[in-house]
This record gives C-alpha cells, structure tokens and sequence, in this order.
C-alpha cells in the first residue's frame, strides 16, 4: 500500500504528463481534483443492437465475441477514461450501445476521468477495473511501484502541440523565441516543450511561460495576452471555433510533425490481472478494440451514439475531435499490424525519453506494454 500512497502523493504534487488539457467542451469547465473520480458517466444498458461486420486481416470477420460467452452472467465492471467525455471518446460508447462489451460477458460503467494523472493513481489504487490513460505518465508510475501495462494503443501517433493565431505571425517552432506561452502548470505539451524545443534549435529559456487554468488560454490567446498556447490536438476543434468567432484565424503546430513523435494513451491493464484472469483481459481488449474498428467504419452512427449519451458536447466540434482521433489512430504501423499494436522501438524511444526527463530509473520498455491480448483489426477508413 506504501507504492500506491506514493504514486497517488507522486502525481498530485507534480502533474506531470497528464493533462488533457480542455478548454470548454460542451459548455461546462472540467476542473482537475485531486481525489479518485467516482462518478459513473453512464452504466451498461439492456437495449444492445446487434453489431456490424468489420475489417479483420483484411476481410471481413464478426463482431461477436466468443460463443462461450452466450448465457454466461454479466460480469460488472468499471472503465475510467482520462478525461470528461468528448468526441474522441465516441467508440467507448460505442462499444456500450452496440453490444460488444456485453457480447464478451461485461456489463460496463463508463467513469469520466480528471487528468491522466488522476486516473493513474485511481487505476493504481485499485478502483477500477481497466483504464484508458497516457503513456508517458504510465510510465512514471510504474517508477513508483504501480504495476500495469498498455494493452492497446489508441493515441498511436502523439497529440502533443501548441497553436497561435496566424495574425501572431508565427510561422515555424523557431518563431516562439521570445513569446508568451499560455499554459497551466502541468500540462503535458508544456512538460514536453523542453524537449520539442531542444529538437527544433530553440533554447527553451527563450519563451516566457503565462501560467493560467486551461479554460483561459483560448481567451488569453484572443486578447493578446499570450502569442501561443499549448494543448492536445483533440482540443483544436474548440480553440478553432472559438477564434473564429472572435475574428481571428487559428494554426496549430503538432509535436509529432517536428521530431517529437511518443506512444500517448492506450487501454490500460494491471499486471495481476494480465498474470490471474488472461481470458478477461483479452475479452475486454478484443470487445474495446472492435468496438474502435466498428466505429472508424459508422462514424456517424457512433458520434450519434456518443451525442445521445452526451448531449452537451457541440456535434460539430465532436466530429471533429472524433476525426483528429482516427487519423492518430491510423498510423502505418496500425495499417500494417492492426490498430492498437504497440511497435516495439516506437516504446523504447518514449520510455527513454521519460526516463531522460523526468530522471525515471528502473523502467525497460518490455516492462510497459504488451501486444498479447491484442487482436488483429484492419477497418476501412469511411469519411464523414
């Protein structure tokens, strides 16, 4: 109990790595706590529809798990994502509506997170059954005696970023020397700019932070108190939307387009159960995953399905955070290997990076990931 203690003091002291950082989605301010998040999102129905055939090696293969699970007792569960729900979160609820999490014997309460740090050190703690999270912030944890892996990724290609308006003139990563940078504290593009800018020939010395709560940087930007923010690119529909209306025209700058691509979030699973129950974990990875394959081939019955469970969030903005999702999803490696394969060297450089950084000691990249429990998913791109 003395390693979970730490981990949870660990992440609530530094923050590191663990921001989502949201602005206003669906008009409501998601504020950071530092207690475990309990509150269900929405629980498993009875109403499942039967699910759709999707692309699996290629062709197309069933959705329905395997046949032993028919008259078996649902087991129920919990599923803490990292964040409040928001589009890129629809093949979750997905996985709820259309029955894929049912079909492989769970009855499953979404639970909305508060931070990836937060749903770390709830994952950590034990209070919950599986998690979606961070990576690099995963990889903290382990250094503190939190045992549990990524089973799947899904943020294959980092989200990583920080964006300006075009009338800053700010053109290149070179161009912040000397600017304002809106940020809280702990936000993970922030704590990964040391890096970034080491990579594009920029002293990070060189730009002064402007510290804030993630809600104001959108403001800030629009007012000129900073000349750029950093953020998760899922957050670019709403920073986009909400310049428009002030007149002004958004750019972004991807991490990942300039040398500083890192494994991001993914399904995680505690290694005792990896070791105890392989058969529930599998079956919970399989059903999360198809249930991700369904919804890149009927994205717009799962952004229905994700509107219907969260009617706040704006459709056009959840569109698009769905969009920016797939397209982090649909890496080369997920078109070659399946979605959700973890790429061994891709593992190594980010926990070498973690370890450089945040002086991790103790941590090998076999010890963060598996591909075991990952099945092979090719689904068909359909625009929307």
């Amino acid at each position: 109990m003395r390693h979970l203690y730490d981990v949870r003091r660990t992440f609530c002291v530094i923050a590191a790595i663990h921001l989502i950082t949201a602005a206003v989605i669906g008009g409501s301010v998601a504020t950071l706590a530092q207690e475990t998040v309990r509150l269900p999102v929405v629980a498993d129905g009875t109403n499942h529809t039967s699910s759709s055939p999707l692309a699996s090696n290629g062709s197309p293969a069933s959705v329905r798990v395997a046949q032993s699970q028919i008259g078996r007792p649902l087991e129920k569960i919990t599923f803490l994502l990292d964040f409040t729900p928001y589009g890129k979160h629809a093949p979750f609820f997905a996985a709820l509506d259309k029955g894929f999490w049912k079909d492989a014997g769970f009855d499953v309460t979404i639970v909305k997170g508060e931070g990836s740090a937060t749903t770390i050190s709830s994952y950590a703690a034990g209070t919950v059954d599986f998690a979606f999270s961070d990576t690099p912030t995963l990889i903290l944890a382990r250094s503190k005696g939190a045992l549990f892996k990524v089973a799947a990724i899904i943020h294959d290609k980092s989200l990583y970023a920080f964006g300006t308006l075009e009338e800053n003139n700010i053109k290149t990563p070179q161009d912040l020397k000397g600017k304002r940078i809106g940020a809280s504290v702990g936000d993970a593009s922030r704590v990964m700019f040391p890096a970034f800018a080491k990579l594009n020939g920029i002293d990070a010395d060189s730009v002064r932070w402007v510290d804030m709560t993630p809600p104001a940087r959108v403001a800030s930007l629009v007012l000129g108190q900073v000349d750029a923010v950093v953020l998760f690119l899922t957050e670019t529909p709403t920073f986009s939307a909400k310049t428009k209306e002030a007149g002004k025209h958004w750019r972004d700058f991807p991490y990942a387009d300039y040398g500083l691509d890192l494994y991001s979030h993914g399904l995680l699973v505690r290694d005792d159960l990896i070791t105890n129950q392989p058969d529930r974990v599998k079956r919970f990875v399989e059903s999360t995953m198809k249930a991700w394959a369904w919804s890149i081939e009927h994205p717009q019955e799962a952004l229905a399905i994700f509107l219907k469970h969260n009617p706040a969030v704006d459709p056009d903005q959840a569109r698009e955070h769905f969009r920016i999702a797939i397209k982090h999803l649909l890496t080369d490696t997920a078109k070659r290997e399946g979605i959700g394969y973890i790429d061994a060297e891709k593992m190594r450089r980010t926990v070498d990076f973690v370890s450089q950084y945040f002086n991790v000691k103790g941590v090998s990249a076999d010890d963060v990931y598996t591909n075991r429990f990952t099945p092979k998913l090719f689904p068909k791109e359909t625009p929307f």
